[in-house]
């Protein structure tokens, strides 16, 4: 069990699979739009429509670009957390590595405790060191869990912002 949780690959992944489906929408209202960003329904067999159908497209384009636009931003996001992560996952494992060259080991709550089995002398002195060296280890860990649930948190705010958006354009888009 590694002292971080985590998988910092499948985050950027999902981000630049999101990311991926931006720059798709984006090409795609473009090519709707036509070169020079404007719609032109008789280019497209389309006479005149009416006000009320125009209105509505327009909305739907809006809501396109928002849409582009939140799913890059959460993709790049996603993205960010996974470098973050993968930092963090190297930082926790050579927390435990030097808590097993100590006689120590990290529990699966993230704990320094000492080692299963006889791993010790009769000597105050080791013990002593032994001891502040799982303070110190507990510290670093206490310390990355806490910037870890920090960035986590961060990126969960990311992701309910970015829905409030795209809930309030879809809610728009039906009525």
């Amino acid at each position: 069990m590694s002292a971080v949780t985590g998988d910092p690959a499948s985050c950027s992944h999902l981000g630049g699979t999101l990311r991926q489906l931006a720059t798709t929408l984006r090409v795609a209202d473009r090519r709707r739009r036509g070169p020079d960003g404007l719609v032109h329904p008789a280019d497209q067999g389309v006479t005149a429509l009416p006000v009320r159908v125009r209105r509505r497209v327009d909305a739907l384009g809006a809501a396109t670009a928002v849409a582009a636009s939140e799913v890059d931003r959460v993709g790049a996001a996603l993205q960010s957390h996974a470098a973050d992560l993968a930092e963090a996952v190297a930082d926790g494992r050579r927390i435990e590595a030097r808590a097993t060259r100590a006689g120590l080991r990290v529990d699966d709550d993230g704990v320094v405790t000492t080692a299963w089995g006889v791993s010790g002398v009769a000597d105050g002195a080791a013990s002593a060191q032994q001891l502040a060296a799982r303070e110190h280890l507990q510290a670093e860990l206490d310390a990355l869990a806490s910037l870890v649930a920090t960035r986590r948190r961060r990126l969960a705010a990311t992701l309910r912002e970015s829905q409030a958006v795209l809930a309030a354009h879809a809610g728009a888009l039906r009525r």
